[in-house]
């Protein structure tokens, strides 16, 4: 399914995290837009596309005392060590190098029961990829520990914004999201419960 509108997001998430001390929802994604679009027309600005490494060049300028550790899924992690995002070298070298990957909960899945992947352990690959990944890709830290950390947390699902966007269970998605923001994603009509998917 499409993404939601910047805007959109950005609602969802104060939703989501309105009851969560000391979390807030930054809008840099926005703000690194605008300075790219300042001047622009709006036909020159709908063709501005902003990316991971804009955000993370226009934090690192702004705030140059601080080590940036971006923290992000497995499937994510992957993605961008393979090569599949544009500058991925660039956004490495942004962060130092530190992030902090939460591994995907497989167990009771499809996918930990092996029922994907020509019956395959899917589960022990993707681990090794993610470890052989990691090590590629990871720096020495002034200690000696590896920049990039595999993280295992029993209480992570194996939510997907893929999986929240396709269907419209709502057994499977009140599993996945607040009441707050399934009630707004119904009000909206977004993604599976979008008129045209009617």
């Amino acid at each position: 399914g499409k993404q939601a509108p910047f805007e959109t997001r950005v609602e969802m998430c104060n939703l989501l995290i309105k009851n969560v001390p000391k979390v807030t929802v930054s809008e840099v994604e926005r703000i690194c837009f605008e300075k790219a679009a300042a001047g622009l027309n709006e036909e020159q600005k709908s063709k501005v596309r902003v990316g991971t490494a804009d955000i993370l060049a226009m934090l690192t300028t702004n705030e140059p005392n601080v080590e940036f550790t971006w923290a992000l899924g497995a499937d994510t992690f992957l993605d961008l060590a393979s090569g599949k995002w544009r500058r991925t070298d660039e956004v490495f070298e942004l962060v130092g190098h530190r992030m902090v990957v939460f591994k995907r909960l497989f167990e009771g899945t499809d996918l930990g029961k092996g029922k994907i992947n020509d019956g395959k352990n899917y589960e022990q690959d993707h681990d090794k990829l993610l470890r052989e990944s990691a090590e590629k890709w990871s720096k020495l830290d002034e200690d000696g520990n590896p920049t990039i950390r595999i993280v295992s947390i029993p209480s992570l699902t194996d939510a997907s914004s893929s999986t929240v966007r396709k269907t419209s269970d709502e057994i499977k998605l009140r599993e996945l999201l607040t009441d707050d923001v399934l009630s707004f994603v119904k009000e909206k009509k977004m993604y599976s419960f979008s008129d045209s998917n009617i």
